[in-house]
């Protein structure tokens, strides 16, 4: 009888598959608050915000790397006044948050400029996807375990899109070395429930004035170069 009521359980499972898996979020809710850095001084201007999640070990790799941004921006003249160069250093990062179909995973973007001479200020993504489970990054590895042809299918694929999203800042060199199917092109993506969005910072796929460039591919055009565990986690195939 025991025998038999454990191959029942068993069956169930295997039928019902991912909705079994994907009961709920490992935690709850995904967003608790956020944290606002502000700090003016005669040579620099700070203005961050950041998400606090509902795992710890996540939250303590985003303060870390803010913290170390903004250590980084006051290092580069730590005197500054003014006296050499009349305008203030400045820092600004907002944020936003994605959960992954079945809510296992947790990706987080922010939104990062920073000014520190020049003609313009320099604008960069920088991203996590967090196993809730853990707190642990998911890096693109993990995500595409046999790299070399699931990069080559996102290139194809970002190439296909992004002229008509550039429009006339479309320039063929830019776009073709920005889209190599190289680890470093690719590495600043997220999970949301329509697939996996890449993130290109100016200068990557275009020029400065065409801004950040964005392709997000759904899960099903992705078939087979997804890591299994991650497939059941989301349920797409």
């Amino acid at each position: 009888m025991r025998n038999t009521l454990t191959l029942l359980i068993l069956l169930s499972l295997v039928l019902l598959g991912p909705s079994v898996l994907m009961a709920g979020p490992p935690c709850a809710p995904l967003v608790l608050t956020s944290v606002t850095i502000r700090e003016e001084t005669t040579g620099f201007s700070v203005d961050t915000e950041y998400p606090v999640l509902c795992q710890t070990n996540a939250n303590r790799t985003i303060r870390d790397w803010v913290s170390n941004r903004i250590f980084d921006l006051k290092k580069l003249d730590p005197g500054h006044d003014l006296t050499d160069f009349p305008h203030k250093y400045d820092m600004s990062i907002r944020y936003a948050v994605w959960s992954s179909p079945g809510q296992r995973y947790a990706s987080v973007k922010l939104d990062v400029s920073v000014y520190s001479g020049g003609a313009h200020p320099n604008h960069w993504p920088m991203t996590w996807v967090f196993d809730l489970t853990n707190g642990r990054d998911l890096p693109l590895a993990a995500l595409f375990p046999d790299t070399d042809p699931a990069l080559e299918a996102v290139a194809a694929i970002c190439r296909s899109v992004l002229p008509d999203s550039l429009g006339d800042m479309y320039v063929p060199e830019m776009l073709e070395a920005g889209t190599e199917p190289f680890f470093e092109n690719y590495d600043r993506f997220i999970l949301t429930t329509e697939g996996v969005s890449f993130f290109f910072p100016p200068y990557q796929v275009g020029p400065y004035a065409a801004g950040e460039q964005v392709v997000t591919i759904p899960y099903d055009n992705l078939s087979g170069h997804i890591a299994s565990d991650i497939v059941i986690t989301t349920g797409h195939p």
